[in-house]
């Protein structure tokens, strides 16, 4: 009896000894069935940042698909923005000529005018594209009341009321036979001297003793700023001149009091660097507010390119061949007995050759005349290269004016 509880005594340490060795070889798979390399912890981790990651991508092709259903919907909105009728009230006859400071108003279609201080508008009841004409009710003196200029649009311009738009650019063009426009220079390269047809160049500073635009990064940055600039409606008059003015010799002639009126006669016999005098002359007590100049290449060419866009006449850059004599501002005609005038802007491309600002680099004819003559078939946008100081019937020039920056 004594030796079976001996045995049993035994019996059960050894089998406690298997038992803490069983556990412990159990204890250590299960240690690294958790956290050996496979185990169930790196599993579980691995789990988490698979689901981290698939939630993420899931997430980010959300976001895409919503960005994409936006864009979709905002491209939908803008083309039919584009395509929704303009209902807008004009304000163009709320300026009576009296206000002190430029004055910002809008045609029918929304588009942009700026008026000079002591110009009107004489047609309110129109819209840019047709031309909008200012008149001077406030010159300093009786002579100069009553000079007209244009509105010339720069950006984007409604042309009807379905919304339809175009783009007009400052800068120096060339125009093909068909009317195709050429951008050759843009504004914010004025500094450059770019030129164009081989020859042709718009610089800030003389080479020849000519005259050069007074300022032509303010009138760029004016023309930014404001959205356009003003032409002369008709080419610069000699106010005193009941008769066309004949002189002898080459001499320039500052005899008379330059106007933009129609009815007339050119003022010619007048060389391009006096013809920048009297321009700017014409409104210099008013440069607080807008000044005047003789036209540049920019202005010209931009002038005919808003024409072209902006009228039924698609290839006015063309037109040309129009009356054989002289005649009074406003009243040339071409072969049908049209009068030149597009966008209520007149002689372009008849009447006298006008002075610009441009030069040419070719020969010793480096001054630059623009548009059409009486004297021969160019369109209104030739250019050709005259002598410095000669002053002849066949030339006039044209004034600009732009609003202070």
């Amino acid at each position: 009896m004594e030796k079976l509880k001996k045995s049993i005594k035994g019996i059960t340490i050894i089998s406690l000894v298997i038992t803490i060795i069983v556990l412990l070889i159990l204890s250590g798979v299960a240690i690294n069935l958790s956290l050996g390399q496979e185990g169930i912890f790196k599993k579980a981790k691995n789990a988490t940042e698979k689901y981290a990651n698939a939630s993420n991508n899931e997430i980010k092709e959300i976001n895409n698909f919503s960005n994409t259903i936006e864009n979709y919907i905002n491209d939908y909105m803008n083309e039919n923005e584009e395509d929704k009728p303009i209902k807008v009230e004009s304000t163009l006859d709320l300026v009576n000529g009296e206000e002190k400071t430029n004055t910002e108003v809008n045609d029918s279609l929304g588009n942009k005018v700026v008026v000079p201080a002591g110009f009107k508008i004489i047609n309110p009841e129109k819209n840019v594209t047709d031309g909008i004409i200012i008149q001077d009710v406030q010159a300093g003196d009786d002579i100069s009341k009553g000079n007209e200029y244009v509105w010339v649009p720069v950006g984007k311009i409604n042309i009807n009321e379905n919304g339809e738009s175009v783009n007009i650019e400052l800068g120096r063009y060339t125009f093909d036979t068909d009317g195709k426009e050429t951008l050759h220079q843009t504004s914010s390269e004025y500094e450059k001297e770019v030129i164009i047809q081989e020859y042709y160049v718009e610089t800030i500073e003389d080479k020849f003793g000519n005259a050069v635009p007074e300022n032509l990064g303010k009138f760029v940055i004016s023309v930014e700023k404001y959205g356009g600039f003003y032409i002369g409606r008709y080419e610069v008059g000699a106010n005193e001149a009941s008769e066309k003015r004949v002189f002898q010799g080459n001499t320039s002639h500052m005899d008379s009091t330059p106007v933009v009126k129609s009815n007339k006669w050119p003022y010619t016999f007048v060389n391009q660097k006096d013809a920048s005098i009297l321009s700017r002359q014409m409104y210099d007590n008013n440069k607080e507010n807008y000044s005047s100049d003789l036209i540049n290449s920019y202005a010209w060419d931009t002038t005919i390119s808003f024409i072209q866009k902006c009228s039924d006449n698609k290839t006015y850059s063309q037109s040309g061949s129009l009356q054989t004599i002289l005649t009074t501002t406003g009243n040339s005609k071409d072969a049908n007995n049209n009068k030149d005038v597009v966008c209520n802007i007149y002689d372009l491309a008849g009447n006298s050759y006008e002075y610009s600002t441009e030069i040419s680099l070719y020969d010793t004819n480096n001054i630059i005349v623009r548009g059409g003559g009486y004297t021969g078939n160019s369109p209104s946008t030739s250019r050709f290269s005259r002598g410095v100081t000669t002053s002849v019937e066949v030339r006039s020039f044209r004034t600009i004016i732009y609003l202070e920056v």
